[in-house]
């Protein structure tokens, strides 16, 4: 992919609506920051040219820490560039991502938190097993992901809420272990979005099983921010319960009817912006010896392995 994305791509990336007058008061306020990372970012030839607001967004989620920022850009990048089975044609109405939708649903709960935190609520549709592929569910989160980081603009956080309700211990069968790493390590170190915590509801019997997978690839940041419960939304106490779906015991609407709006916005509005977004990757072939980590060295080796084996 070009290093030097054109000029229109640019002022749609990362936010297609723009940024609202107050997130670009926050934008005058950290000119100095935004142009500090700008001028870096020019010596680091590998990676491509973005906007302000792009710069913003990194500083945002990092609290405006420099290096933060400098690591998660490099990293943000770098991971799109080595991982096209997350990060390539990623065109909201291709087979794959509405086979995906129909799989799982996402949503973003339409009413933020007291605190302005934005909720984040991910569960089955389809329960059968053999109907997940967890490489194309993860293809499919990441676009939900880059959505509603667009239409949140500069968000306070984010509290994700995965249902454990319907998946069985054929789902975990069914998990790419190199996949997995790759999702985890993006998540930690990639994402630019102020994470707050992550509730997993409903938590399944063989929930060791699951933590057994997936603890080995968590900091201890994150696992901080975990927390586990075997009953619904209602034990979480971080989110008022009125602002849930109707499903949820909240007023607003279901957590179907939300999806499908999700998804009818994504397919009208962003088909365009996610294709242009494929050009904002690292160019390996620029990379000067010492500027950051490839792709293969941030993962390792991938082994021979492909998928868990459940005894």
């Amino acid at each position: 992919m070009s290093a030097s994305p054109g000029k229109q791509s640019q002022k749609i990336i990362p936010f297609l609506r723009g940024l609202s007058n107050e997130f670009q008061l926050v934008l005058k306020k950290h000119k100095e920051d935004v142009q500090h990372i700008q001028k870096w970012m020019t010596h680091q030839k590998h990676l491509p040219t973005i906007s302000d607001e792009f710069v913003l967004l990194f500083l945002h989620s990092c609290e405006y820490s420099l290096e933060r920022a400098k690591n998660t850009i490099e990293t943000y990048f770098t991971i799109r560039a080595g991982v096209p089975e997350f990060f390539a044609r990623r065109d909201p109405k291709t087979a794959d991502i509405k086979n995906s939708l129909n799989v799982a649903e996402m949503i973003a709960v339409p009413k933020s938190t007291p605190s302005g935190n934005r909720v984040l609520l991910y569960r089955l549709k389809e329960t059968e097993p053999s109907k997940a592929n967890f490489v194309e569910l993860m293809k499919a989160f990441f676009v939900f992901a880059d959505f509603r980081i667009s239409e949140d603009g500069l968000a306070p956080g984010y509290i994700v809420v995965f249902d454990m309700k319907g998946v069985s211990i054929g789902h975990l069968t069914r998990v790419s272990l190199p996949a997995l790493k790759k999702f985890m390590v993006y998540i930690q170190e990639a994402h630019p979005a102020r994470l707050k915590a992550i509730h997993v509801i409903h938590c399944v019997s063989f929930m060791d099983r699951v933590m057994a997978l997936v603890k080995p690839l968590m900091k201890n940041e994150l696992m901080g921010l975990l927390h586990l419960h075997t009953g619904g939304a209602d034990s979480i106490k971080d989110i008022p319960q009125e602002i849930l779906p109707e499903d949820y015991g909240g007023s607003a609407p279901p957590t179907p009817k939300i999806h499908e709006m999700n998804r009818l916005t994504m397919e009208k509005d962003y088909a365009e912006w996610m294709n242009a977004e494929e050009a904002f990757r690292a160019d390996e072939s620029r990379r000067a010896p010492g500027s950051g980590k490839s792709s293969s060295q941030l993962f390792g080796m991938e082994g021979s392995f492909r998928k868990l084996s459940i005894d």
